[in-house]
């Protein structure tokens, strides 16, 4: 799992245009109570027993609009920190994970219910689960052989140390730089984008502690990592997952997709950021293509359930079909064509016949559309 973890409550983004935590803008520092920390609980005692004088019941005297059973609306009187337990119940409302621990062919996978009907307050839903993600870990010898990999990228940690020690930490510096990316412009923005990473850090972790694939330093005493190893299985890479959830929902967001340039400098961002946890060691070049195959697909459910006009077709790929001479590199272009903008399939990782229903959700299609006004 990468720093991108980070972005919940905005920790670690203090510094990008003062946003101090970003529970601090929704809350204003404290404004919860009306004066948090400015202001005792013992003043406001007796503030109060010094001008409220007799009781008397009678209407409130300011305007106050009334709130609507059920509405979408209603959410926008949410602190967003509230609002996220909304949203995440709302998408993981619709996945399951299961696991085939086959001898022969172990098989972990991803599954997404396609509504005939949805809930009500008193009926509940029905559909059948479709696989969204599977995934098949690989063999012991191609781990061996992407240790030359790793090894070989060792090269570059004297040139690239500085950008890897900066994404252990969340990334929004990098996004912002390629993207005019701020908080007092953007704040739906960078909520939503919080979803999304949440959604793909969920997915990633489930397939990671499903497949327990080691990581490089646990099969050589030669990889010696420059930064400290996460603790959770190696593959699918979380930064590659993350990065490139967020580089494809950003694109749905801001451009759908159709400035090359654009499309290019954050796909490539992605890429990069995934190549970087390899050269720190901590990572083989297949982790980051299962996460980027992975994240391409969360950022593609994602704007789905949120109801992106932009948003393709939603279709079932599987990774891991590796052949006993497969030894893949990973550059970002092997499961994605920057000309494009579209995916594309190796043997090892391919998409499914068919696609996928995929019903947008009133309450994600409330953030998304607020989100998307700040582009405008």
């Amino acid at each position: 799992m990468s720093s991108l973890e980070g972005f919940e409550g905005f920790e670690g983004f203090e510094g990008f245009e003062g946003f101090e935590g970003f529970e601090g803008f929704e809350g204003f520092e404290g404004f919860e109570g009306f004066g948090g920390r400015r202001s005792s609980a013992g003043a406001l005692i007796l503030h109060r027993d010094g001008i409220v004088g007799p009781w008397a019941r009678q209407d409130v005297g300011w305007r106050q609009k009334a709130r609507t059973f059920g509405a979408v609306g209603n959410l926008a009187l949410w602190d967003a920190r509230i609002r996220r337990f909304s949203f995440e119940a709302e998408l993981l409302s619709h996945l399951a994970f299961g696991v085939d621990a086959s001898t022969t062919a172990p098989l972990a996978t991803l599954w997404h219910l396609e509504e005939s009907a949805g809930a009500t307050g008193s009926t509940a839903p029905t559909g059948s689960y479709k696989p969204l993600v599977s995934m098949k870990g690989p063999d012991a010898a191609l781990l061996k052989s992407q240790l030359d990999y790793v090894n070989g990228y060792a090269d570059l940690r004297g040139d690239r140390a500085r950008e890897i020690l900066a994404q252990k930490a969340p990334q929004w510096a990098f996004w912002a730089s390629a993207l005019p990316l701020q908080g007092a412009r953007h704040p739906r923005t960078l909520e939503l984008m919080g979803l999304a990473l949440r959604l793909a850090k969920y997915a990633e972790m489930q397939f990671k502690h499903a497949l327990a694939v080691l990581r490089p330093h646990e099969l050589s005493p030669q990889i010696q990592p420059m930064i400290a190893t996460p603790v959770h299985a190696s593959l699918p890479s979380g930064h590659s997952t993350e990065a490139h959830t967020v580089a494809r929902v950003l694109l749905y967001l801001v451009d759908s997709g159709s400035n090359l340039t654009l499309r290019t400098q954050l796909m490539r961002q992605a890429a990069r950021i995934a190549v970087n946890r390899t050269v720190a060691g901590v990572h083989y070049p297949i982790d980051s293509l299962a996460g980027q195959m992975l994240g391409l697909s969360m950022a593609d459910y994602f704007a789905a359930r949120c109801g992106a006009t932009s948003a393709p077709t939603v279709t079932t790929w599987t990774f891991g079909n590796f052949a006993s001479t497969d030894n893949p590199d990973f550059t970002g272009e092997e499961l994605y064509a920057l000309a494009t903008g579209q995916r594309t399939a190796q043997s090892y990782a391919a998409p499914s016949t068919g696609s996928l229903t995929v019903n947008k959700s009133p309450l994600l299609g409330w953030l998304w559309d607020a989100a998307a006004a700040e582009w405008v």
